[in-house]
C-alpha cells in the first residue's frame, strides 16, 4: 500500500446501527463472558479484544467497548471478552497461563460465527492481555495481526519494578523473601499484594506470573505486530516496549504516544484510530496478496 494512500475511518456518532449479542463461551473449566458487535455487511473480518489485569474485565475501562463499536463501524466482526475468574466470567485467575486457553476459546468462537471471515481476524491485546496474546497466538494461522497496547517485556522485570515503586526497595526484598515461603505457607498476612482489585498470591507471582517473557513470544510469532505505549506509561514503559519491537520479525510497527498513559486516559479516540488504520491497511495487504494468489 502506498504512503499517499488513505484510510478512512469512522469514529464519529452516525447512523450505522450496531447489533450487539452478549454470550457466553465455554472454556474447560471456565466459562467466559463476552458481549459481540456485529456490523451490518457481513461477512467480515473479525477482531478480538483482550483486556489488561484488573478484577473488573472489559468493565474497568470504556476503551474496551469503544474500540468494539469504532471497529464494528468500520466493518469488523468485535468480540470483547471476560478472561477468567474476572469480571463476569466463571473460573480462577491463573496470572496469564490458563487465560491462554480463554484467547484460543474465544478466538474459536468468533471464528465459528457465520458473520466472521474466519481466516481473516485481528486481535488487541492491553497489558497482560497482550502478553497472553503473544503466547497464545504462536502458529495461529487464522490470525492476521496482533496490537499490544502498554504490553510489559517481562513480568519479571516489571512486577519487580511495580513492587519497588509502590512499596520501595524494602517491599522488594519482603516480596522476593516470602515469596519463597510463601510456598510453603501462606503469608498473605504479612504481605498482601492487590493490583487492580485482584488479591494476588506471592508463590503464583513469582511462580507464574513472573515466568512470562513478552519479547521470548514475540520472538517466535510470525504475524505482522503493532506495538503501542504512551511515554508517560509509569506501569509500562517506553523501553519495554522497544524491546518487544525489537525482538520481534518484521513487518512490525511501533508508535510511542506523547503525553499518554498506561490506559491512554482522554487519549481513546486517538489510540483507536492508529489500531484501526494500521489494521485496515495490514488488511489491505492480506487482500492484495489473496487476489495475486
Amino acid at each position: 500500500m502506498n504512503r499517499s494512500e488513505e484510510v478512512i475511518i469512522i469514529l464519529s456518532t452516525d447512523e450505522l446501527t450496531l447489533n450487539t449479542e452478549e454470550v457466553w463461551v465455554e472454556c474447560e473449566d471456565a466459562k467466559l463472558y463476552g458481549v459481540l458487535y456485529i456490523p451490518k455487511n457481513v461477512p467480515a473480518p473479525g477482531l478480538l479484544i483482550c483486556h489488561g489485569m484488573n478484577a473488573q474485565g472489559f468493565h474497568l475501562l470504556t476503551i474496551y467497548k469503544q474500540l468494539a463499536r469504532t471497529t464494528c463501524k468500520n466493518g469488523f466482526v468485535s468480540f470483547v471478552f471476560d478472561f477468567r475468574g474476572v469480571g463476569k466470567s466463571v473460573g480462577k485467575f491463573d496470572y496469564g497461563w490458563a487465560e491462554q486457553k480463554d484467547i484460543t476459546c474465544a478466538l474459536n468462537y468468533l471464528a465459528s460465527r457465520p458473520e466472521v471471515l474466519s481466516n481473516n481476524v485481528y486481535v488487541v491485546g492491553h497489558s497482560l492481555g497482550g502478553v497472553v496474546s503473544l503466547y497464545a497466538l504462536q502458529n495461529e494461522a487464522r490470525v492476521k495481526g496482533l496490537v499490544l497496547w502498554s504490553t510489559p517485556k517481562n513480568h519479571d522485570y516489571n512486577v519487580r519494578k511495580f513492587i519497588k515503586r509502590t512499596k520501595g526497595a524494602f517491599g522488594l526484598y519482603s516480596f522476593l523473601l516470602l515469596s519463597r515461603i510463601d510456598k510453603v505457607i501462606n503469608v498473605s498476612r504479612l504481605f498482601r499484594l492487590r493490583v487492580y482489585g485482584i488479591n494476588l498470591r506471592l508463590k503464583d507471582v513469582r511462580e507464574k506470573l513472573m515466568k512470562l517473557d513478552a519479547c521470548k513470544a514475540a520472538s517466535n510469532l510470525s504475524i505482522p505486530l503493532f506495538v503501542v505505549v504512551g511515554d508517560q506509561d509509569v506501569i509500562v514503559g517506553v523501553d519495554e516496549a522497544k524491546e518487544i519491537f525489537a525482538s520481534a520479525h518484521r513487518p512490525k510497527n511501533l508508535l510511542i504516544l506523547r503525553g499518554a498513559d498506561h490506559v491512554f486516559k482522554g487519549r481513546e479516540v486517538e489510540v483507536i484510530a492508529k489500531t484501526i488504520g494500521w489494521i485496515k491497511r495490514v488488511e489491505g495487504e492480506v487482500s492484495t496478496s489473496l487476489q495475486k494468489g
